[in-house]
């Protein structure tokens, strides 16, 4: 008798622990007949509980009839993603064997008694076991209760299915460590189940491994093309602030010489001597200006290109053949930004002469955009990805990536090809119909410079 009200009373607090871990997590749909839904839950899970332990006594039925009354009760009455409390449902259950069976070991240990022996005893150690394993099963949801208030599942769908696949192998699995530990008959056949449930869960773990690696890998990709665009970004910014001041110290310059010529009309040679002297200083040829389109931001950033290429002796040719759209601006200094660094590093390695040649018209609804430079032995050949050489491959070798997703972002094109000991780097950028009728005549802003 008091076996029996030990369990009945052990039966009771496990489905109250349930029904408030499920209800607490995901909170009812509506606050309507609230009472009537926590007591629809409890009954059903007392109901079936006592139905498995005491009429059919049979501890697989107890289990998954109660985990179906969970899973129903939580996709009719409780917010929240269904697989989300499919993983809840099952956890509730998981959570009693990941409990019980320790605190069975231990007080088997203790008392000298066998697992199977305290199952189905009569005396104090049995109700010591219950009244354990209930307070761990309520402290353990607590802790779950916690852990939501502070972050949130957002699973893929996908990812759900793996999780979810993992926790009922894992619930399978502590059923199966029960059976084995209060001396089932098929002991054997049991053994070979959890065997094949940690292979499979093994799979699962590295699955779901390999899945989260690839996305932290994407994720660090991401966060170096971001870095290396705020670079560009502010680059770019500073850069045109320099060809700003140089078309403001080009000026002056007219207006020094203007001064120079006042000075020596006058006389006054030392003078004008003096300011001449001081003009020079400012470096006003130290850049020279190689092309000017209708893009500030693109003159910047390819005067400032042929000026580096010109410091290592590199024969460079640009020509613009159409004006460069605002919306555009950012994306091909960018682009070509990219191409001119990796065609001076090419060229670098050249022996003899060494050429660079850039153009950028319209053709069929494109911009078009072909940087050529020249090289002494095949690229492609020795390097079919174009992987970069440098040693430190995390800092470097982003520069195609950013081509190639600014390619992907104007749903253009882009080839790599050698012919005639020349590199070719071929870019086609989807033009914006806003842009295609009524737009500048091509040939506005258009420059042809060779030097």
């Amino acid at each position: 008798m008091i076996k029996t009200a030990a369990e009945l009373i052990a039966i009771f607090v496990e489905c109250f622990i349930v029904t408030r871990m499920l209800i607490k997590y995901f909170q009812l749909k509506s606050s309507d007949y609230k009472l009537l839904k926590w007591a629809i839950l409890f009954v059903s899970l007392l109901a079936t509980d006592i139905l498995g332990s005491f009429c059919i006594v049979n501890e697989a039925f107890s289990i998954f009839t109660c985990l179906a009354c969970e899973i129903l009760f939580a996709i009719v009455f409780l917010n929240g993603n269904i697989f989300e409390k499919l993983m809840i449902s099952i956890t509730n259950y998981a959570l009693l064997y990941f409990i019980n069976l320790p605190v069975l070991t231990l007080i088997s240990a203790v008392s000298d008694m066998s697992t199977s022996e305290l199952v189905t005893s009569h005396n104090i150690e049995r109700i010591v076991c219950l009244f354990i394993t209930k307070m761990l099963q309520f402290f353990a949801t607590e802790f779950i209760l916690w852990i939501q208030k502070k972050e949130e599942f957002h699973f893929k769908f996908n990812e759900w299915i793996i999780v979810i696949a993992a926790f009922i192998v894992t619930l399978l699995i502590g059923f199966s460590m029960h059976m084995i530990t209060i001396g089932d008959t098929i002991k054997d056949y049991v053994y070979i189940a959890v065997a094949l449930l940690l292979s499979i869960l093994d799979i699962i773990i590295f699955v779901f491994m390999r899945k989260m690696n690839i996305i932290n890998r994407q994720e660090k990709e991401q966060e170096l093309l971001n870095l290396q665009l705020k670079h560009q970004h502010d680059k770019l910014h500073s850069l045109e602030r320099k060809y700003q001041e140089i078309s403001i110290l080009k000026h002056d310059f007219g207006n020094g010489i203007d001064c120079i010529c006042g000075m020596i009309n006058q006389g006054d040679y030392t003078g004008a001597l003096t300011y001449a002297e001081n003009l020079k200083e400012r470096k006003i040829n130290s850049i020279q200006t190689h092309i000017h389109s209708s893009s500030t931001v693109i003159n910047a950033m390819i005067n400032s290109k042929c000026n580096e290429a010109n410091e290592y002796n590199i024969e460079t040719s640009v020509r613009i053949a159409t004006s460069i759209p605002e919306y555009l601006e950012f994306d091909l200094s960018v682009l070509l930004s990219n191409l001119l660094d990796n065609a001076i590093e090419a060229c670098q390695k050249n022996k003899n002469h060494s050429q660079i040649i850039l153009t950028i018209y319209e053709e069929a609804g494109y911009y078009r955009i072909v940087v050529r430079n020249t090289i002494e032995s095949s690229v492609l050949q020795e390097n079919k990805i174009l992987e970069s050489e440098k040693q430190d491959k995390l800092a470097h070798g982003w520069g195609l990536k950013s081509v190639e997703d600014i390619v992907l972002k104007h749903d253009g094109l882009i080839d790599f090809y050698e012919k005639d000991s020349i590199f070719f780097v071929d870019v086609l950028l989807t033009k914006k119909q806003e842009f295609a009728f009524g737009a500048q005549n091509p040939a506005f802003g258009a420059q042809s410079i060779d030097f």
